[in-house]
């Protein structure tokens, strides 16, 4: 994932746009999934992407105005943070 995707990305997050954030992340999944043979590196990079994405269905869900939407939103940025320094 380049820079500029995870800025965009936690851009998306801040402003509360969890459809865009999620449509984002799901381009990267296929940007991923599209090459010939995959290593276990782009298996693990899937998964953690996939976490990624259901934190940010579970802030959609409850939306920031609710603890568990608040809680997800944060976890989302924690692990997207994560996996942008990998």
């Amino acid at each position: 994932m380049t820079v500029s995707v995870a800025q965009l990305i936690l851009k998306h997050i801040e402003e509360d746009k969890f459809l865009d954030a999620i449509q984002c992340v799901q381009n990267e999944i296929l940007k991923i999934e599209v090459k010939p043979e995959l290593a276990s590196a782009d298996r693990r990079k899937i998964k953690s992407l996939t976490a990624i994405m259901d934190k940010l269905s579970e802030a959609a869900m409850f939306g920031s105005e609710w603890d568990e939407g608040r809680r997800a939103k944060k976890a989302a940025i924690v692990k997207l943070q994560k996996v942008s320094a990998a």
